[in-house]
């Protein structure tokens, strides 16, 4: 994060403006994994930033982008000078070196439990750990895929549904599977009409 811990020690630079590239849809994957079965020790924690190479892609992308808007003559008055990555940083290869040096969490962290009925699912559609009794995850971990936006509506639309689940345990689950399943059936049934 060397990006905004520079930039709070710059007292050259006045108030302006900035531009944030964000991998929305990542596809790196990190993982977290026991560092012993002592529940005292912290697990190990791997990003994974950076793993799979269309991350790159996409914030060298943003970066050239943000580059774009912001020299716009649009901001008149405003336009001052690039301060992050800085002018000298102009190469695929030099805003690539940036971006290795100064990635970092959105702060959005989603996925690590994930929710579904796969193999690689963690918490079923119903948010139990699956494996362990009485254990409910209701938070962004059980994310599938990763949200294109802020987690925070999302979030609380699981902690909803968790608590629909409490509050009724008999409740049924439905998946999106069987939902698209259902209507694939309504569309078979339904009669075509003859083409004109």
């Amino acid at each position: 994060m060397t990006t905004f811990s520079q930039f709070r020690n710059t007292k050259t630079v006045e108030d302006g403006y900035s531009f944030q590239s964000v991998a929305c849809r990542a596809k790196s994957k990190g993982c977290v994994t026991l560092a012993s079965s002592n529940t005292h020790i912290k697990p190990k924690i791997d990003g994974g930033y950076l793993s799979d190479a269309a991350d790159l892609k996409t914030l060298r992308e943003g970066i050239k982008l943000g580059r774009q808007l912001g020299n716009r003559p649009e901001w008149g008055e405003y336009l001052g000078e690039e301060v992050f990555p800085g002018i000298d940083v102009q190469t695929d290869s030099q805003i690539d070196e940036y971006i290795k040096n100064s990635v970092h969490t959105a702060n959005a962290l989603t996925g690590t439990c994930k929710m579904g009925t796969g193999k690689d699912a963690v918490v079923s559609p119903d948010l139990k750990v699956i494996g362990v009794s009485g254990v409910r995850v209701a938070d962004s971990s059980t994310f599938p895929s990763i949200p294109g936006g802020q987690t925070g509506t999302p979030t609380v639309m699981i902690a909803e549904r968790a608590a629909a689940f409490l509050r009724s345990p008999q409740q049924s689950v439905t998946t999106t599977t069987e939902v698209i399943m259902e209507q694939k059936s309504v569309e078979e049934a339904e009669p075509k009409l003859a083409a004109a």
